[in-house]
């Protein structure tokens, strides 16, 4: 997805270098010792990346404020970057996942700094994590604008920050529940938390702060953001299912997802019962997990779960198309955000 031009996004990748060569800093130099920690932590977060949503804060900036992307609403697009790679770091921790961007997850670059030590790797992972996250705050607290501006867009880093904690929070209760317990509205709760409030919410919501959007505009981007980040993560749990079986898949992961529970609920009784002791003999399958799972998947596909939520995810686009034609959105942004919903249609939701 591309939102801004190859000279802007050329912008949020040098920004987002010296905002990281600035802040990752310990009293203003960094000792020696943690040279390597700092290098190969500011190398995996400028390694790779769509950007989303840097794009889509200077995105909702530019269509509320006639006014050149300064050095203020840069530093604001990389919070969210920053912000970004720290629960990256943390989820391949959580998920045991060897590999992001098809490079060795941090956790793993880390490892070799202690004679390819895993516990070390492990333990300065939550530590980079926790820097990332500290680095993103203070970037925010340091921006030169309005004290009041600022404190809005501190509220709602703090609110979109806690909100996907909590939305983490329930992917990992949810994963250890039988699938007869698993109910769609919490994992709707889990999509909106967890994927909508950060990649889309914050952005847009930031963003339209900054350039002066008032109350009225930021309610309708809420619930524009909310629906589009919800039908977001139903696509990638669709592209997670539309290739084979592997390591890293979210069925051998034994994450809940709303087409398996769709899958399950079109099944009779006795192919249900199946289904469970499949999908539940996965977690200790030992070197059978990806097979199970590849005959799971092919149960799941066969079942209609995959049109079912297609159906969803079509609903969810019609509801942001709504919000963004709610008469309180001026015309101009409206057509912007209409415009948002087709271009995803286009090159994400095909």
């Amino acid at each position: 997805m591309t939102l801004i031009s190859s000279s802007e996004q050329q912008k949020i990748d040098q920004h987002l270098g010296g905002c990281l060569d600035r802040l990752l800093q310990a009293d203003g130099v960094v000792p020696a010792h943690l040279r390597p920690l700092v290098q190969t932590l500011r190398g995996y977060v400028l390694r790779g990346g769509k950007r989303v949503r840097p794009q889509l804060c200077l995105w909702a900036y530019a269509n509320n404020a006639d006014l050149p992307l300064d050095q203020n609403v840069l530093d604001l697009a990389c919070v969210w970057e920053i912000f970004h790679a720290f629960l990256l770091v943390h989820d391949d921790l959580i998920d045991v996942a060897d590999t992001r961007r098809e490079t060795p997850s941090l956790h793993r670059q880390l490892q070799l700094l202690d004679h390819d030590s895993p516990q070390f790797g492990q333990n300065m992972a939550i530590v980079a994590g926790d820097l990332l996250f500290s680095v993103s705050i203070r970037l925010l607290s340091e921006m030169q604008i309005d004290p009041a501006v600022q404190i809005q867009l501190i509220r709602l880093f703090s609110r979109i920050a806690c909100t996907t904690g909590f939305g983490q929070a329930i992917d990992l209760f949810q994963s250890q529940i039988p699938l007869a317990g698993v109910r769609e509205d919490v994992l709707l709760c889990e999509y909106d938390w967890k994927t909508a409030a950060y990649t889309f919410e914050g952005p847009l919501l930031s963003g339209a702060i900054l350039a002066g959007a008032g109350p009225a505009v930021q309610a309708v981007l809420s619930r524009f953001s909310r629906a589009i980040g919800q039908a977001y993560q139903l696509q990638n749990d669709l592209l997670d299912l539309s290739t084979p079986a592997h390591d890293g898949c979210d069925l051998v992961q034994g994450k809940r997802t709303v087409s398996l529970m769709r899958a399950r609920a079109n099944m009779s009784a006795e192919s249900r019962e199946r289904f469970d002791r499949q999908a539940e003999a996965i977690a200790t399958a030992n070197g059978q997990a990806v097979r199970l799972a590849e005959s799971l998947r092919l149960d799941l596909c066969a079942s209609g779960a995959i049109e079912q939520t297609q159906e969803i995810i079509k609903q969810l686009l019609d509801d942001a198309r709504a919000a963004a034609t709610d008469s309180e959105v001026p015309a101009a942004f409206s057509a912007s955000l209409c415009g948002l919903v087709d271009e995803l249609r286009r090159h994400y939701f095909a």
